[in-house]
């Protein structure tokens, strides 16, 4: 369980930097479907050159139901709402919309996978990030409410926690039967290539040829993301004693790096109150998740002293 912990920090540390550097890409004249496809289909020929191997075919053929979950729920249907959500919102408020990937994966652990159920600190860790997403949801980057274009984005980036939670759980509940390598080189090469293809006829045809230097250092970045953190993202999944709600927790690194990063990077963006509020929410439930047990003996405990002491 802690190696799968370990492997689900590191792929989540990883996943906390792409939304400045997608943003960055799209910047640069291109369309989220084209940058989404050239992005995954690179990434599964790297997977693949290093995976391959004999009865490879055979193998996709005996857990065609798991690869098509990836392929078409996990990679198509989730990152074309995710690439056009983040299109659509600023940098660092798609970072903390992304930050409640874990709280909404909780939820549907909850409802879909075996031995995963809800507790009653973990219903409060979804109250109060609730709290914090209806904070984020009403303000933009600016302090000012969203225009219909940037709560289209949000609802975009909501489903594709969905789509993308609901193919987590379909990985752990398959523990042991793939290697998540190779896991990983069939869903992004088959559904980077149908992503690319479907951004031809939706959005044409985009040259990626002789862009600027920072175009293909955007890309680059990307690619490297993506050909480890899902690795480590899969290898968490399908650890012994790995539970769906668990490692999902371990995303709430995303909303505090992805926003700072996003300030940083990226030209008029800036931390306000409400984003770093809706943020601070946000993250206080992973404390409730992991230490609400704890946290409430220790205060019974110190009461209980408090009182003695009172009386003594």
């Amino acid at each position: 369980m802690k190696k799968g912990l370990l492997y689900a920090i590191l792929a989540s540390v990883l996943w906390a930097i792409v939304n400045p550097f997608i943003k960055q890409g799209l910047s640069y004249d291109f369309t989220p479907m084209n940058f989404a496809g050239l992005r995954f289909t690179s990434v599964g020929v790297l997977l693949f050159a290093y995976t391959w191997h004999k009865g490879m075919w055979q193998e996709i053929k005996q857990h065609r139901k798991l690869f098509l979950n990836l392929i078409f729920i996990n990679m198509l249907m989730g990152y074309t709402a995710f690439y056009f959500g983040v299109d659509f919102v600023s940098g660092a408020i798609s970072s903390i919309i992304m930050g409640m990937t874990p709280l909404i994966n909780v939820l549907l652990a909850h409802l879909l996978a075996s031995n995963d159920k809800l507790n009653g600190y973990k219903i409060v860790s979804l109250i109060i990030s609730l709290a914090g997403l209806l904070l984020i949801v009403g303000m933009g980057s600016d302090g000012e409410p969203l225009d219909w274009k940037g709560i289209t984005g949000i609802i975009l980036l909501l489903l594709s926690i969905i789509f993308q939670g609901y193919s987590a759980i379909s990985v752990s509940e398959e523990k042991g039967k793939v290697n998540p390598i190779f896991l990983n080189a069939v869903q992004m090469f088959f559904g980077g290539a149908l992503i690319y293809i479907i951004g031809l006829g939706t959005e044409g045809y985009h040259s990626f040829i002789g862009k600027p230097a920072g175009f293909y250092i955007s890309l680059g970045i990307l690619v490297f993301i993506s050909v480890f953190a899902f690795s480590f993202w899969f290898m968490a999944l399908q650890s012994k004693g790995a539970k769906v709600s668990d490692i999902n927790m371990c995303r709430l690194i995303n909303p505090i790096l992805g926003a700072v990063l996003s300030w940083i990077m990226l030209a008029g963006e800036s931390p306000t109150f409400s984003t770093v509020a809706g943020m601070l929410i946000i993250v206080s439930s992973l404390v409730i998740y992991f230490k609400g047990a704890e946290i409430v003996k220790h205060i019974r405990s110190t009461q209980r002293t408090q009182y003695d002491n009172n009386h003594s």
